[in-house]
């Protein structure tokens, strides 16, 4: 079975237009796990895997909730 991965690189590419950056040039290796390009994007600018591929966003809530509460 083939999974559909337009919204994940939709949400993929609205994350990087919105910081103004690239997006990695793929979502998946060929082993069908996440790509290196995409780890280190989201390590770097802080996206979360689970919004990408799955529209869920409490981690980056939670996430920026933590900054707001340290800063």
């Amino acid at each position: 079975m083939n999974k559909d991965y337009t919204e994940a690189e939709a949400r993929m590419q609205f994350y990087a237009d919105t910081i103004g950056v690239h997006p990695p040039s793929r979502l998946l290796s060929e082993d069908g796990a996440p790509a290196p390009e995409l780890l280190n994007f989201c390590v770097r600018y802080g996206a979360s895997l689970d919004w990408i591929f799955l529209g869920d966003v409490r981690r980056m809530i939670r996430d920026s909730y933590e900054v707001a509460r340290q800063g």
